[in-house]
């Protein structure tokens, strides 16, 4: 299983996905707030096919991901 920390700001987001049992970074993306951009970032996280997701601030600046 493989966690997906997102952080985001008004215009950007950035993701970083992370094997929780070695803590080892296995990859990141910075994308722009915007439902195009929304579309890539998922694209991405598809390569890993078991994966949880940790969006910071998810009642504010990070709502339009956790939904």
């Amino acid at each position: 299983m493989i966690l997906i920390g997102v952080d985001p700001h008004k215009s950007t987001h950035t993701a970083t996905a992370v094997d929780p049992t070695s803590n080892q970074q296995l990859g990141s993306l910075r994308i722009e707030a915007s439902l195009a951009e929304y579309r890539r970032l998922l694209s991405w996280a598809r390569r890993w096919s078991q994966r949880k997701w940790a969006v910071e601030n998810a009642n504010g600046l990070g709502r339009h991901l956790a939904q």
